[in-house]
């Protein structure tokens, strides 16, 4: 059981110390000012809500520009193009600017997952030739997902449609439905866990060996409250990950404003899935 508890202590130590890490934002401004240029600071700060639109730079990751949309209302309403096509089945509708405030599942989101198979696609995310990403909203409760396309348009990363369908459509279905029964029934969980769970630890800096630990079912349940898996909806990025095998996820949890990363690995045993490694 300690063995649990020590892993569990360095996650939560993972994710304090992640809190302060947040990542760039097109209108942060430096903390440290001297007082002698207060009224230099209050100038330029006016100058930068005057501007229309961040740096360029903002467009030259899609992840860049996404943490952007999700934290600054007035760039996202900049990011949107209007009338919004929103499709539902044969439905389609477009979203005004009053309207769009319905659907913005992704104000008080913390954590982004991405779905992947193989290593060489979480390597998409630093593509800066990409030109189309889909970001998944996935109701684990309700069975719903609804995919918002953006596209670059001269340049920049827009919001251009929303297509909202059930889990049973979309490529990772079948394992949406499983992680949905996985986070919501604490028997079926213990039931689809490896004997024992690898843990994979490595360093901040990528320069020290990784660490192997291995986890018991009860040293799960006793660490699981700590970690940051979603329960209610999951916001997955799609970069265009290939969908090749469907008996093996990776789920990548990553923070919107810090720089926690973790890695849940599951492997269809049997016809049935088992969570098979964790790395951080």
């Amino acid at each position: 059981m300690r063995k649990g508890l020590v892993i569990a202590a360095a996650i939560v130590g993972l994710l304090v110390s992640c809190k302060d890490k947040k990542m760039s934002n097109a209108f942060d401004v430096e903390d440290d000012l001297e007082e002698d240029s207060i009224e230099a600071f209050v100038g330029d700060t006016l100058h930068l809500f005057q501007e229309e639109e961040p740096p360029a730079a903002v467009d030259e990751l899609f992840d860049d520009f996404f943490y952007n949309f999700i934290d600054d209302s007035h760039f996202q309403g900049q990011r949107i193009a209007y009338p919004l096509p929103y499709k539902e089945g044969e439905d389609n509708e477009r979203l005004t600017k009053e309207e769009w405030t319905r659907f913005d599942h992704f104000k008080n989101q913390e954590v982004l997952a991405v779905l992947y198979e193989r290593e060489q696609d979480y390597a998409l995310s630093k593509d800066t030739s990409m030109q189309h990403v889909g970001v998944e909203w996935i109701g684990l409760r309700n069975n719903e997902v609804e995919k918002f396309h953006f596209n670059r348009v001269n340049g920049k990363w827009m919001l251009t449609e929303i297509d909202k369908k059930k889990r049973e459509d979309i490529p990772n279905g079948h394992f949406l439905d499983f992680y949905a029964h996985f986070i919501s029934d604490s028997i079926y969980q213990r039931e689809s866990l490896a004997d024992p769970i690898k843990v994979i630890l490595t360093s901040d800096d990528g320069e020290e060996e990784p660490q192997e630990e291995h986890l018991t079912a009860d040293e799960w349940f006793e660490m699981k409250n700590s970690l940051p898996l979603p329960t209610h909806e999951l916001v997955n990025v799609d970069y265009g990950q290939a969908c090749i095998s469907q008996n093996k996820k990776t789920l990548l949890l990553q923070g919107i404003s810090n720089g926690m990363q973790m890695k849940f690995k599951f492997n269809k045993e049997d016809g049935g899935w088992k969570l098979k490694e964790i790395e951080y």
